[in-house]
């Protein structure tokens, strides 16, 4: 049984595991430097000696592995700025409580920087209009060739009318709108 300098006894096992991850590491580095060259699965496979399917896993996991570690920073960022954010209300809170007016405009910034920083603002509602104007057959083909749409030619066989289209105008609230109207 090995034992290392701390006296643990599974150092070469626990060595044969680390040394396994920094291969597969590299193998998922190498895929992902093929793809980003352009080539397809099945040409990094050919390069790296293994299936497109194999090829195509090494490019997932290390996409995966990207994006998991990318959330993590962005993580430890939201909650060093949210804890930034904390101190500075330490500072104003008191005062602004106490009816010092540019402490309470100081807090009601932090709060509202907080606020959006966490997504907690309810979208704001926003009115939509659309109107759809009378054309006929001819003028909408006018309109089309105008904008450089081609139209087909049994469309054109079909006859065009002077009969117009209806009118309709519809209002469409869109909650997702929030910044087009403040």
């Amino acid at each position: 049984m090995k034992t290392d300098f701390t006296g643990d006894n599974n150092s070469g096992k626990k060595n044969r595991m680390s040394q396994h991850k920094i291969l597969k590491k590299e193998r998922r580095l190498e895929a992902i430097q093929l793809r980003k060259q352009g080539l397809t699965y099945a040409e990094i496979g050919r390069a790296m000696g293994v299936t497109r399917q194999a090829a195509y896993s090494y490019v997932e996991r290390e996409f995966k592995h990207i994006v998991k570690e990318g959330s993590q920073v962005a993580e430890k960022a939201l909650s060093l700025t949210l804890a930034r954010y904390d101190e500075l209300l330490k500072a104003y809170y008191k005062d602004a409580v106490g009816g010092n007016r540019e402490s309470l405009q100081d807090v009601l910034q932090i709060m509202d920087r907080q606020v959006k920083l966490l997504g907690l603002e309810a979208p704001k509602r926003s009115e939509t209009s659309i109107t759809y104007q009378t054309m006929t057959d001819a003028e909408l083909v006018q309109q089309a060739t105008m904008w450089g749409i081609a139209i087909p030619d049994e469309n054109l066989q079909l006859g065009l009318t002077s009969t117009p289209h209806n009118d309709t105008v519809q209002n469409i609230t869109n909650p997702l709108h929030e910044e087009e109207h403040q």
